[in-house]
């Protein structure tokens, strides 16, 4: 790969030890990218690299700027503080180097709206609704005529037509593929071979001594044409040319929100995104969809069923949601015992089922809150008797703390092993 200028490298080039010097003349970093690797292979190779590292804080102007846009793009819940930065990273060198008349300050509008010009009842397949239509049902009438009559004289032709074996699922049969590899001028099979006892590696053979002719029968081999798509498809093609600056990274939402602000990302190992991606949270109970990817509850039914769903625009304009073929989409922990019975009290610790639940302000007790007077004549540093200590309150039970030592609950001893897993009866 040609080299680039300035090349960003994120924690996942070091741990998979690419050969950083062969992308680029200068490799950036910032400092949180070194100390987030915890590999001690890793660490070894750091600490003997045949180039020079170049630590960079990226500016906050930059930073703001690269948050704001991942967020419309709706990747900024898969991004920490460290991976914005390395974002910001590349958009200040590319903006010292090349400028930004060329980034994009917003992100391509992914989800657009189609209309149709048919009648409603068209394309309606929907499971237990059944909407007649004249035209349909004379054009159904018309098929089963045909396919009655087709299927009479078949049986009157065939005697294996009404036998059991003749309408069960077909097993997977490669004799009609290796006739028409036998029929294709191009492909020479030796006659010494019978066709139906060919090996695999024959048959391997014979379709790299093809020529372009047969690429629609063998889709899937490697030929002299396709070699250069297949090298760019696995991450081995060309540099690109002119690129000043770009960043190895291994992270999809990194390399979704570079290539939407118009960043180069380099290829490493194969993992890169080719097409940019958008993603909006689909409710599955109601089936709305929203844009707002810091959003817990839906808006329209205020379930908590919303999911991360990948969008693409067709040619025509037209929304296609990637599904995840896995059923178990949703988890449902917690949905098989009823809910226990609400807790009152200062302290209550209840689940979050909907939107605008209120919960308690976790304060300290008032004994807790007051101030211990350290001018006072009586008090004695250490072992005052007079000093002000609570121990016996809810919240002091409970190890709530004050803000401003970082509230919230704390256990006694947070290194206490604790069982994990518990042997269902």
């Amino acid at each position: 790969m040609a080299a680039v200028e300035h090349v960003v490298a994120d924690a996942g080039a070091f741990l998979r030890g690419a050969p950083l010097q062969d992308f680029g003349r200068n490799v950036y970093t910032i400092k949180d990218v070194v100390s987030e690797i915890r590999d001690k292979e890793t660490r070894r190779r750091l600490a003997v690299l045949p180039y020079e590292l170049h630590f960079k804080q990226p500016f906050p102007e930059y930073v703001k700027l690269v948050t704001e846009f991942s967020k419309k793009t709706g990747d900024y819940p898969s991004l920490s503080a460290t991976d914005l930065q390395v974002l910001a990273l590349t958009y200040q060198l590319e903006a010292e180097t090349v400028g930004v008349a060329h980034l994009k300050t917003e992100p391509e509008k992914k989800v657009q709206l189609s209309s149709t010009i048919q009648h409603p009842e068209a394309p309606v397949h929907v499971a237990g609704f059944h909407l007649p239509s004249r035209s349909k049902h004379l054009e159904e009438d018309v098929c089963l005529s045909a396919s009655e009559s087709g299927l009479r004289a078949a049986a009157e032709e065939s005697p294996e037509f009404g036998s059991f074996l003749y309408w069960r699922n077909p097993l997977p049969s490669i004799e009609g593929d290796l006739q028409e590899l036998q029929k294709a001028d191009t492909v020479s099979i030796s006659p010494e071979v019978p066709v139906s006892l060919q090996s695999g590696e024959d048959q391997e053979n014979a379709g790299e001594d093809g020529s372009e002719g047969d690429s629609d029968d063998n889709e899937g081999w490697i030929t002299p044409n396709n070699i250069k798509q297949i090298q760019q498809d696995v991450g081995h093609g060309d540099a690109p040319v002119n690129v000043q600056v770009g960043c190895v990274t291994t992270d999809f939402a990194m390399q979704n929100v570079l290539l939407q602000m118009g960043l180069h990302v380099l290829a490493m190992n194969g993992m890169l995104i080719r097409q940019a991606r958008s993603y909006i949270l689909r409710c599955h109970g109601c089936f709305k969809t929203t844009s707002d990817m810091t959003r817990v509850f839906c808006l329209h039914c205020g379930n908590k069923t919303l999911k991360k769903v990948a969008v693409s625009v067709g040619a025509d304009g037209t929304i296609h949601m990637h599904f995840s073929r896995n059923p178990k989409v949703l988890n449902t922990r917690g949905l098989r015992y009823s809910l226990p019975t609400p807790q009152g009290g200062k302290h209550s610790s209840n689940p979050h089922l909907v939107e605008d639940q209120h919960f308690p302000q976790q304060r300290l007790s008032r004994k807790a809150r007051q101030k211990t007077n350290v001018f006072d004549p009586d008090y004695i540093a250490g072992v005052s008797p007079f000093a002000e200590n609570d121990i016996y309150s809810r919240a002091a039970n409970l190890q709530i703390r004050d803000a401003a030592l970082g509230a919230g609950r704390r256990r006694m001893n947070p290194n206490a092993a604790t069982k994990k897993f518990v042997r269902k009866r």
